[in-house]
């Protein structure tokens, strides 16, 4: 197994693909901690994998908040004694209601409402993690972001502005935790049917998305946690500052 004992945290496991990582992590051996602000799932999805013979602990988390990450670092590491890898997935989008609209119509509690969650929310996260692991001279982070980045479609702004700041970010991690032989990468799902509840307007939105690529077909979680999975393990320890693409062809860079 590719993760065999490797501590993992992934924010936003409770639902979604974040759920689909957890999964898949935890199949290749690694011990999942699901850091959700949903307490009530992300135990039920812990205990689901539990009880598949796999290794999860759910662990409530609000990535806004800086002292509620530093307790999720130090409590995984209390239980399993450190962490190897940070999945940072957590993030608001379209599946909750997400303003679309622009630029000088967005609203400015609507900017720092997403800002918050999905870029400072992985500054925060990344932050708490690091001394973690200069200590061990070792660890893999690994961020979402977005298509949106490239196209700047979607009639999102602040979603947008978010995911490219993610980008940034990893960019410049990259260069200052390589002498701790850390690494840290970015990927970008594309629109993929990650809603537990399947409404006809999400249907057709997939769909549209699907008609642009070249693998026509409504993108699953699947689809793309094998791309996770890879940063996450040994077969990526001499890549670092990467953006991978995994939209099956609708963005080529």
């Amino acid at each position: 197994m590719r993760l065999q004992n490797k501590v993992t945290v992934i924010t936003g496991a409770a639902h979604g693909i974040g759920k689909a990582y957890a999964r898949r992590f935890a199949e290749e051996g690694a011990h999942v901690v699901i850091a959700d602000i949903d307490a009530e799932t992300g135990q039920s999805v812990a205990q689901a994998l539990c009880q598949a013979g796999l290794s999860a602990w759910a662990r409530t988390t609000d990535v806004r908040s800086y002292s509620d990450v530093e307790g999720l670092m130090r409590d995984t590491v209390n239980r399993f004694g450190r962490i190897d890898v940070l999945l940072n997935n957590a993030a608001i989008y379209v599946t909750q209601k997400l303003w679309k609209g622009p630029v000088d119509e967005l609203p400015l509690e609507e900017w720092e409402r997403v800002l918050e969650v999905n870029l400072k929310g992985v500054f925060l996260c990344c932050r708490a993690v690091i001394p973690i692991m200069k200590r061990q001279r070792s660890g893999k982070i690994i961020n979402i972001a977005s298509g949106t980045f490239f196209s700047g479609s979607g009639d999102m702004p602040h979603y947008t502005a978010s995911k490219g700041g993610v980008v940034a970010l990893t960019r410049v991690m990259a260069r200052q935790l390589g002498p701790w032989g850390i690494n840290v990468n970015c990927m970008t799902p594309g629109s993929t049917m990650s809603e537990e509840v399947v409404t006809d307007e999400v249907r057709r939105r997939r769909e549209s998305s699907a008609a642009q690529r070249c693998f026509q077909r409504i993108e699953l979680p699947e689809d793309i946690v094998g791309t996770a999975l890879f940063l996450a393990s040994s077969d990526s320890d001499f890549m670092t500052g990467q953006l991978l693409v995994v939209e099956g062809g609708g963005i080529m860079h």
